[in-house]
């Protein structure tokens, strides 16, 4: 009794099909996604000749952030830390004036300083002038 031997055929996968499918992916998810435009702040940092003449008589808003994030805004402090809050007490204040000072503590969470910069920004204010310092309480 013989028996029949199979016959080996070679096995091959053809990837072309593959190749186009991720291809078709890629270009399908390029195309899908939504690209978001960063948001800045212009920051003029001063050379050494504009120190001098930071000594000006100009009046400007004292902005005091405390340890706990407590905010002063001209030694007066508000009830509670809000975009509304601060808009509200710069408007307040005055509209002539274009110019801030912010002193913060050392332990001052950078989101304080981001949205007292936001609203400052949006307020009109041309100069602000940043103090590291570390307020007792």
């Amino acid at each position: 009794m013989r028996f029949q031997r199979k016959k080996n055929t070679d096995i091959s996968l053809d990837v072309t099909p593959l190749v186009d499918v991720i291809f078709l992916l890629l270009i399908f998810f390029v195309l899908s996604t939504n690209f978001i435009d960063i948001k800045t702040m212009n920051i003029n940092l001063p050379s050494v000749q504009d120190l001098s003449m930071n000594n000006s008589l100009e009046e400007k808003v004292s902005i005091e952030i405390l340890k706990g994030g407590r905010v002063l805004i001209n030694n007066k402090e508000l009830e509670e830390f809000s975009l509304k809050s601060l808009n509200n007490e710069l408007n307040l204040i005055s509209s002539d004036i274009s110019s801030a000072v912010i002193s913060a503590d050392s332990d001052t969470k950078y989101q304080y300083l981001v949205t007292i910069m936001e609203v400052l920004n949006k307020n009109n204010f041309k100069s602000i002038q940043m103090n590291g310092v570390s307020i007792a309480e």
